[in-house]
């Protein structure tokens, strides 16, 4: 039965999972931050090593832990969370990530995704919904910002040969550093990637490209205050089987953060 009501979202409940990710380094105010890497619960995960090309994701050490449900579907019932600096925090549904990318190259490389995991917006691999960040898992070398970094890209509908732009890569940006692509206008989600151009010498660390689409946003407007959404302040939010989630903040100060919360899937 699909769960439409708060009596079925609370019958569904799963028990919260945790998490508690400690002391990341910000790179700067507003620029995103991957606790991918940051030690607590659940563990720091190892950078990716697929290659170019990537690895579709069902399930990464280093997420949110996820079941599926016996039958039936799952929705996000509660996410509630604190952190030491006042920010922004997403989860986020990772489907795809790769590695390998030459961090002096300044010509385009290429590479072919496979088909999305079914967990679009939709629940389909047509990728409504889905974004695609550069997310660093060892500083970087630039001493200046860069801003010509591209993606091209398939649309949803489909429509090769999209170009998606970067307004600022940050200099020597630290482990972590999370930058999404901005889409062409008028585009919904990517369906594919076809190459990545830097434009610019990122002199060396390592980067990843990430596709992934966004589950909620949790506002904490200040520092150690807590705050929370329900079933239907999370617009019942759906998760599709496989979801590997994880989390994403965008923070208002360089200090480093702590941060705490829970997240339950109603199931059902």
């Amino acid at each position: 039965m699909a769960i439409t009501t708060l009596d079925l979202a609370l019958a569904g409940m799963q028990n919260p999972e945790q998490f508690l990710k400690v002391g990341a380094t910000m790179e700067a105010i507003g620029v995103m931050h991957s606790f991918f890497y940051t030690a607590g619960m659940p563990g720091a995960a190892v950078a990716p090593s697929p290659g170019v090309n990537g690895a579709a994701l069902t399930t990464y050490a280093g997420q949110i832990p996820f079941s599926n449900p016996v039958s039936g579907n799952t929705h996000l019932a509660m996410l509630e969370a604190s952190a030491t600096v006042a920010g922004t925090l997403l989860l986020v549904d990772r489907l795809w990530q790769n590695s390998g990318l030459t961090l002096t190259t300044t010509t385009e490389q290429t590479f072919t995704t496979p088909t999305w995991p079914a967990r679009d917006t939709d629940g389909a691999t047509a990728g409504r919904g889905v974004m695609v960040g550069l997310e660093v898992s060892g500083a970087t070398g630039n001493v200046g910002a860069i801003a010509n970094t591209t993606l091209r890209y398939t649309n949803t509908t489909p429509t090769g040969s999209r170009t998606a732009t970067m307004g600022s890569f940050p200099a020597t940006a630290v482990a972590g550093t999370f930058v999404p692509f901005q889409l062409a206008a008028g585009d919904v989600g990517v369906q594919s990637i076809q190459g990545i151009t830097l434009g610019t010498s990122y002199v060396s660390g390592a980067i990843h490209v990430v596709a992934y689409r966004v589950l909620a946003a949790l506002g904490l407007t200040l520092a150690n205050a807590g705050a929370s959404r329900d079933f239907f302040g999370l617009a019942k939010a759906r998760l599709y089987n496989n979801s590997v989630p994880s989390l994403l903040w965008v923070p208002s100060a360089t200090t480093a953060v702590t941060l705490r919360g829970s997240v339950a899937w109603t199931q059902g």
